[in-house]
């Protein structure tokens, strides 16, 4: 049995809003919140909830099949998406957005080679005409056309903000050399690109079986790619520790031996033509 409770610590101490559930298979259970208004609940679907009344239990507004029962795993962004919409960031001509119906849920599954990582848009979760809470909705009516996947190997990085997402790319068969790839999936990113990069609209098709063989899934959430080809991180000598994305900039703290090093890329401006690799 698992239970969530969920409490608006603002106006209230107590909260009768409660929401529990037999685990029968035993698979790990997560949750974020969607807004002000609205509960995804992570186990081998996703669950979304309303929870604009805590004084009542959640109220189930659909589930979406994932292809596969597997152990789910949300990564928090940098920034929490609970937070609401504002006028003066509506207004901002950015490819970030506070927006919860537009942003970006990251879910990673591990395998015993390698971690499939699914990207997912929000706004599914916010566009539910004719979807009933009664009956699940498989993964071929929601899933291709609202997700990336993302194969990686162990040792991969990955930060998310908004809707960016930056991650390691592996270089090679033996993955022990790695670049840094950026994925900007707002609207405004894909269609006024500004020379950056390049648009990629085509499916992409992933084998989630086991051992990566198997079944195969095809997604096609269009996205701009920038890859940092200029700068290579490996297992040993210059090791990335630690990155991280916000509206402004790419940082990446990497070390050799005892010293540090952070790095700083303004994204607020056009990226230097020798830094990235657009092919």
């Amino acid at each position: 049995m698992w239970q969530l409770q969920i409490w608006d610590w603002k106006y209230s101490t107590i909260s009768s809003s409660i929401l529990a559930a037999l685990n029968g298979s035993a698979l790990l259970v997560d949750f974020c919140f969607l807004g002000n208004n609205r509960l995804l609940v992570i186990t081998d679907n996703l669950n979304l909830y309303s929870i604009e009344n805590i004084s009542q239990p959640p109220e189930l507004l659909a589930c979406f099949l994932m292809p596969i029962s597997w152990d789910l795993q949300y990564l928090s962004p940098i920034n929490d998406i609970g937070y609401g919409s504002q006028p003066h960031m509506q207004a901002q001509a950015t490819m970030c957005t506070s927006d919860p119906t537009h942003r970006l849920i990251c879910l990673t599954a591990f395998t015993r080679v390698g971690t499939q990582v699914f990207i997912i848009s929000t706004r599914i979760f916010f566009d539910l005409n004719g979807v009933a809470a009664a009956t699940p909705t498989p993964w071929q009516h929601w899933g291709p056309s609202n997700t990336r996947i993302i194969w990686h190997p162990f040792h991969f990085k990955i930060h998310i903000n908004g809707n960016r997402v930056l991650h390691t790319l592996p270089l090679g068969a033996r993955n022990l050399q790695f670049i840094l790839n950026l994925l900007d999936f707002s609207p405004l990113a894909v269609t006024n690109r500004r020379g950056l990069g390049r648009v990629v609209k085509e499916p992409s098709t992933t084998y989630i079986g086991a051992d990566g063989f198997g079944e195969s899934l095809t997604t096609s959430l269009p996205y701009v790619e920038v890859v940092f080809s200029h700068r290579t991180f490996d297992c040993a000598g210059s090791l990335l520790r630690d990155m991280w994305i916000d509206k402004d900039g790419i940082y990446m703290l990497s070390g050799s031996g005892s010293t540090d090093r952070l790095e700083v890329i303004d994204v607020r401006s056009d990226l230097p033509s020798d830094v990235v690799s657009t092919s």
